[in-house]
Order: structure tokens, then C-alpha cells, then sequence
């Protein structure tokens, strides 16, 4: 809990939370100014991959994928900001069911592309009934330490499941992509780790700075946006890993390469060694 609380637009918090970051301190109508504004990057990359998508007529099922990082993206948004239970469901439960969304799409990666929405019946209803019971229950007994096994159970699978691609296919481009999202990801959830441990010392710390720094010790910040984008480079993962098993059977001279701002991916010709 930090130790200065102040009276904003939103009232006293309601949430099971409250992160290490002075609350209404910067604006009477944002709770925590950094942790809020760190989401923007679950926002406009997703966005752009949306866009990305239809621009490339990849297939409509990564748009989903995109949209619930969104969805994730405006929720952390709005808990932050208010601080109330009802925008800390807006965030955490669409994190379960996004990850789920990602992890189907990595299983259906090997699979030739369909017209049918939903290829794999019994795993889509495994899933959709682990994010029903979670909601239920999570409804009942929201004690953050269920919200976050679950979400990780389900990111976990995620990294063993690109493992496993990698080692099947092993792509070049997908090894890279693998790398620099867990790498970014598992940063991000170390800083998110930090920041809960010392709290006390990182207020000690942002009380004798400017306050033009005090963004940069907000490690729940952080966070936001090394999850942000490693989960964005994962669904480009996905993508990528998808058509470079399909066209590798169709012998294509084009293949799909990393743009290199980090956002994206364009079709090039195939270089063969």
C-alpha cells in the first residue's frame, strides 16, 4: 500500500489491490498516473496489428488475438486509473481469456488453414470452460493469488507450446521472435515482482528525486509495457510460425520476415544458402 493516499475524482479505492504508486498524486482524476499511461503500449500495437492483419490478409482469427490485448490494454487502463473492483475484473479476466485465445491459436499452428471457425472442438471447449470456471469462481473468491496461477498455468503453456514449434520447424525468425518476447516478458514480470518486495524502499527512493523521474522507479509501469510487447512479438510468433509451416509445403519463394522497427511483419523473397 503506498503510503501517501489522496482523495481523487473516483473515490476510496475498491479494488483487492492497490500498487506501489501514490495515488491521485499527479491528477485528481487518474489514481496512478504512470501505471495508467504505461498501458498505451497494450493499446496502439495491437491496434496496429489489426490493422497489419487486414492490410496483409493474414488470417481474421490473429485480429482476435490482437483485440483481447486491447481489451487487456484498456482495462489495466481503466483499473488504474480508478482503482475500483469493477475495472479490476476489466482487467484481469480478459487476460485469462486472451492468453487462452493464443494458446489455441499456437496449437493450430501446424494445421492447413480452414474455412471453419473452430477447427479443434475439444480443446476450444476445454478452454472456454477453464475461463468460465475461473470467472465463477474468481466472482466468488477474488483473491488475486487464483487470478494469477491461472494466468500463468496458461502463459506457461504458451512458452512450452513455442518451444515445441521451434524445435519441430526450427525457424530462424521464429527462434528470434521467441527470444526477444520471453526475454521482454520475463523482464517485465521480474520488475512486477520488485516493485511489490520493495516497495518502502522505492518510495524512500522517489521521495528524495524530481519528480520528473518518478515514472522511471515505477516498476509496475514497467511492466505494463515489456508485457505489452512481449505478448505483442508472441502473437507476431504465431503469425509467422503459421504461414512458414504453409508455405514451406507449398515450396513458396516468398517468406515472412520481422520488420525492423519491432512492428510487424512483411513478405520477402526467400533467401536460400
Amino acid at each position: 500500500m503506498p503510503p501517501l493516499e489522496n482523495d481523487g475524482y473516483w473515490g476510496k479505492p475498491t479494488s483487492t489491490i492497490d500498487w506501489c504508486e501514490n495515488n491521485y498524486e499527479f491528477s485528481y482524476y487518474i489514481a496512478e498516473m504512470t501505471n495508467t499511461v504505461s498501458n498505451l503500449m497494450m493499446i496502439l500495437p495491437p491496434i496496429w496489428g489489426m490493422i497489419e492483419v487486414l492490410n496483409q490478409k493474414f488470417e481474421r482469427k490473429f485480429i482476435y488475438c490482437y483485440f483481447l490485448l486491447l481489451v487487456v490494454g484498456l482495462g489495466s487502463w481503466a483499473f488504474h486509473m480508478t482503482l475500483l473492483y469493477e475495472m479490476q475484473l476489466f482487467d484481469e479476466l480478459p487476460m485469462v481469456w486472451g492468453t487462452s485465445v493464443m494458446v489455441y491459436c499456437l496449437t493450430e499452428v501446424r494445421k492447413p488453414q480452414t474455412t471453419r471457425p473452430i477447427s479443434n472442438v475439444p480443446l476450444f471447449f476445454f478452454l472456454t470452460s477453464f475461463c468460465v470456471f475461473f470467472t465463477i469462481l474468481y466472482l466468488y473468491w477474488p483473491q488475486p493469488v487464483f487470478q494469477h496461477t491461472s494466468y500463468g498455468i496458461l502463459v506457461f503453456a504458451s512458452f512450452l507450446l513455442e518451444i515445441h514449434l521451434i524445435r519441430v520447424k526450427n525457424c530462424r525468425i521464429c527462434r528470434r521472435l521467441f527470444i526477444y518476447s520471453t526475454s521482454i516478458y520475463l523482464f517485465g514480470f521480474f520488475l512486477w515482482n520488485m516493485d511489490k518486495v520493495f516497495c518502502r524502499n522505492l518510495n524512500s527512493l522517489r521521495s528524495g528525486i524530481p519528480k520528473l523521474l518518478d515514472p522511471i522507479t515505477q516498476l509496475h509501469g514497467w511492466w505494463h509495457m515489456m508485457a505489452g510487447y512481449g505478448t505483442y512479438l508472441q502473437v507476431l510468433f504465431t503469425i509467422h510460425a503459421s504461414y512458414d509451416f504453409r508455405y514451406e509445403k507449398l515450396n513458396a519463394p516468398v517468406n515472412l520476415q520481422l520488420r525492423p522497427s519491432g512492428f510487424g511483419l512483411k513478405w520477402a523473397k526467400k533467401v536460400f544458402s
